[in-house]
């Protein structure tokens, strides 16, 4: 029988670091610096994006169209390592990260790290020693991934092993508290079930999330990614569909996992700001990312949040860009001083308080209600502790809607006036409403 997830996972939020981004300095020190003032805003669980060895070649027949479109030039793709077994000197040393947990677990923060078994380097070091670690083509060369990677070889029994030791080190040495597994659909679910075994074996309550979408990977991991909510919640905005096919987006989900674990809910990650033509928050304004945070904060689910979103953030970034490549990017300002930045915090603090404090924010089920408007999303999560409404405008148009309650208390909200049973909602206005 499938364990029960742990309270700090389901209550929590999740938050992406990539360090490269997360500030101009780009190492695992300059985030343990920060994570005082993210633990006064309420965030624990850190999630680290890699910072293992990175293969540093200049070979461009190995790179990712991606990284190639990057235009940074860079030949560091951290999702394209050459030893799961050491930090690359870009990020730090293993004794920074060996700090950043200390940290984090001293604040009583949990720590995530990042896996990538799908592929590796094709100069990754155990391919020296141990060539049956790689799929190989009939000619003997190294079968690659669609980003020209090395696909790693699960049918060798010594590539399994060593994984796993991989996967025991940083939980039973590092003193992680859990895995993110980049394209975890794509490695054999048996693969994970026995590795999510045995580190739990070290730490009981270890936390695994797929980056993937199979409802059955649930039967192993706690959760999946949400990929088409903010798929979703993005062509919402954009007016490319309405909230009937968010709503039934949801529901068809729901029903495919069948409670078998629960869904990331993110908008902005490494990925996103690497690939979409334009950040959300820039685009359509912080107002419309609050919005959005609002959302993913009060559906099912664990809500995820890319670091600077709890800033305010509009700095164009890449995951392709560092310090010593920077091209055409940004980086976060930390320091940044502005009215929308003190807002942010505010919001995000009070959103993470009421994660932790509100069992029907973790426990609840979700009821759609019907609003016949085209840009409005509302919904209850209800449980015995009782009831909490969600309404949000994904329009910059203003709508006056009526909501019949029993009774109201605004928890939080913006561009939103509620009258009786009235709410008139600005544009990209919401409310969390305990209704009851």
């Amino acid at each position: 029988m499938k364990r029960p997830i742990p309270d700090w996972f389901r209550k929590g939020a999740v938050y992406q670091i990539n360090p490269r981004t997360f500030s101009a300095n780009g190492t695992i020190s300059a985030v343990t610096a920060e994570l005082p003032a993210l633990s006064q805003m309420g965030f624990g669980i850190m999630y680290l994006c890699p910072i293992f060895k990175t293969d540093e070649s200049t070979d461009k027949t190995f790179w990712s169209a991606r990284q190639l479109k990057s235009e940074t030039d860079n030949p560091k793709n951290p999702y394209r390592m050459t030893d799961y077994f050491e930090i690359d000197e870009e990020y730090g040393s293993m004794d920074d990260l060996k700090e950043f947990v200390a940290h984090a677990h001293s604040l009583g923060m949990r720590v995530i790290l990042d896996l990538v078994y799908l592929h590796i380097g094709v100069n990754a070091e155990m391919f020296k020693d141990h060539p049956d670690f790689a799929v190989r083509e009939a000619d003997g060369s190294i079968k690659l991934t669609r980003w020209n990677f090395a696909y790693l070889n699960f049918d060798s029994e010594g590539l399994r092993e060593y994984l796993y030791c991989n996967m025991a080190y940083y939980i039973g040495v590092i003193g992680a508290d859990g895995f993110r597994c980049d394209v975890g659909d794509e490695v054999p679910l048996d693969f994970w079930a026995e590795g999510i075994n045995r580190i739990r074996k070290i730490k009981p309550d270890a936390v695994m999330i797929n980056e993937g979408k199979k409802a059955d990977y649930l039967d192993v991991f706690d959760a999946n990614y949400g990929f088409y909510w903010h798929r979703a919640i993005y062509d919402l905005l954009a007016g490319n569909v309405n909230a009937e096919t968010v709503i039934a987006e949801h529901k068809s989900h729901e029903e495919a996992i069948a409670g078998r674990g629960l869904i990331l809910r993110d908008m902005d990650n490494h990925d996103t700001v690497t690939d979409w033509p334009w950040r959300i928050e820039a685009h359509y304004g912080h107002d419309a990312m609050e919005l959005i945070l609002a959302a993913n904060y009060t559906i099912d689910g664990v809500p995820m949040v890319y670091c600077g979103n709890e800033l305010a953030d509009t700095a164009r970034l890449s995951m392709f860009a560092n310090r010593f490549h920077p091209g055409k990017f940004e980086f976060t300002d930390r320091r940044a001083n502005s009215p929308e930045f003190e807002r942010r915090k505010e919001i995000v603090a009070k959103l993470n308080a009421l994660r932790r404090e509100c069992g029907t924010l973790s426990n609840g089920r979700t009821e759609w209600l019907t609003i016949e408007n085209y840009h409005v999303l509302a919904f209850k999560r209800i449980s015995e502790d009782g009831e909490i409404l969600f309404i949000g405008n994904f329009s910059s148009k203003a709508e006056d809607l009526k909501l019949d309650l029993e009774s109201k208390e605004t928890l939080l909200s913006n561009n939103c006036e509620i009258n009786e049973n009235a709410l008139s909602l600005a544009g990209y206005g919401y409310a969390i409403i305990k209704s009851r």
